[in-house]
């Protein structure tokens, strides 16, 4: 039954290995969103809570209590076999399959406020299941900061060039594409993918001498320019 209902559970970032991919690490506090390394504009706003506490607002549904007027459509076992349920606000039903679990239903005898119990129910245990994924998750990325900063070849006294050298080689070479991708999976606080990014910016600093070429006398360029190299001063 746990396909029944598109439950609206927490976003979660993944990567594209997967929650158990790569990058080792556990997570430091739990439920906090992780920082984002290579994007620290674009660290998200805290959510709040976002577990299983819809439940609450279907819990005064009157569920178990007698209908004096016995005539309550909720009571009742659907002649048809069509259940309606009512979700909280973000949760969607996923008709098609209420629809064709509905004979099946019938057939036990369950009146509408008892298929509600029951969805009731499963967004609850859906939610609890959610939150915790997003923070494992969210552990797992945070711990991936936590390990690129004590690397011994990117981390530690290094770690600010480490920095540095990897969000000019996304500035020059990135695309918003692959920004977004970095951002919503996490993998922007991969040490290898820190590693990687870092040797590149390396490399397109070396490749911008000081004024006047290779060789030269001129003012060795500012990272700042070569991140946006249109607003570098002329002569």
């Amino acid at each position: 039954m746990t396909a029944m209902l598109k439950i609206g559970r927490p976003e979660i970032a993944m990567s594209a290995e997967g929650p158990n991919s790569g990058g080792g690490g556990s997570g430091s506090s739990e439920g906090a969103a992780p920082e984002t390394i290579l994007f620290p504009d674009d660290m998200p706003s805290p959510d709040g809570d976002t577990g299983g506490d819809d439940h609450a607002e279907t819990e005064d549904r009157d569920a178990g209590k007698p209908d004096d007027s016995g005539d309550d459509p909720a009571d009742r076992v659907p002649d048809d076999g069509r259940y309606t349920l009512t979700m909280p606000e973000g949760i969607e039903v996923d008709q098609e399959l209420i629809d064709a679990l509905g004979p099946d239903f019938h057939n036990l005898g369950l009146t509408n406020r008892q298929a509600q119990q029951l969805a009731d129910r499963f967004i609850e245990i859906q939610g609890r299941r959610g939150k915790a994924a997003s923070e494992a998750w969210a552990g797992r990325v945070q711990g991936w900061a936590d390990e690129a900063r004590k690397d011994r070849e990117i981390g530690g006294a290094k770690w600010g060039g480490t920095v540095g050298s990897a969000q000019r080689a996304l500035s020059r070479l990135g695309t918003p594409a692959l920004r977004e991708y970095l951002n919503t999976s996490g993998g922007g606080n991969h040490p290898e993918m820190i590693r990687i990014f870092a040797k590149v910016g390396s490399m397109i600093q070396e490749d911008n001498p000081p004024n006047g070429g290779a060789g030269g006398h001129g003012r060795k360029a500012e990272t700042a320019h070569l991140m946006f190299p249109k607003d570098a001063p002329k002569g």
